[in-house]
């Protein structure tokens, strides 16, 4: 590669929209990398990519992404699987945990730069980037998705706004 010629990008906004615009840049700056899309999610052939996630610039967990999806609740944004030789973790990038992706063409590497912005309406912990997160439809108070949908079976409303909730057998929260 020539000095001048880019070799990180920020793909931040693309991985907060969707899974579709991570993979065409991914796709347009690594050479060869090959994925198979499965409904909406793509299945990286050769796990040539890898992920770092990164906390004030030291790497706390490394692997090879397995797959780049939608999320589960068809909100926006984009779920990684990485295997890291141990487990397969997803991981949920978004703007309450993350400040920047940033792809890193020459070492091809997705390189995640995490902070966590939000705590957990339930329990007040902070939510991580592992953490699968839920909301209350009306006032849009977040928690880790376990505590919030317990919370709503117990107690028929949000922890924040008190407005009446329930929760469908499926796991969605709805306004009751």
């Amino acid at each position: 590669m020539s000095p001048k010629e880019i070799t990180k990008l920020d793909i931040t906004n693309e991985v907060f929209k969707e899974p579709f615009e991570v993979i065409r840049q991914i796709a347009s700056n690594l050479e060869d990398m090959k994925y198979t899309k499965v409904i909406q999610t793509f299945v990286m052939e050769d796990r040539r990519l890898n992920l770092s996630l990164e906390r004030e610039g030291s790497s706390y967990f490394k692997g090879k992404v397995v797959w780049i999806g939608n999320k589960k609740d068809d909100s926006e944004g984009t779920i990684f699987c990485v295997d890291n030789k141990t487990e397969l973790k997803q991981i949920n990038p978004n703007p309450e945990n993350t400040e920047k992706v940033i792809l890193d063409i020459k070492k091809e590497t997705i390189k995640v730069s995490t902070a966590s912005k939000t705590k957990c309406a339930v329990c007040g912990k902070n939510i991580e980037i592992f953490d699968e997160v839920a909301g209350c439809p009306l006032c849009q108070s977040r928690a880790h998705k376990e505590h919030m949908i317990d919370w709503v079976r117990m107690k028929h409303s949000c922890p924040i706004c008190k407005k009446s909730l329930n929760v469908s057998s499926s796991g969605v929260i709805f306004i009751d």
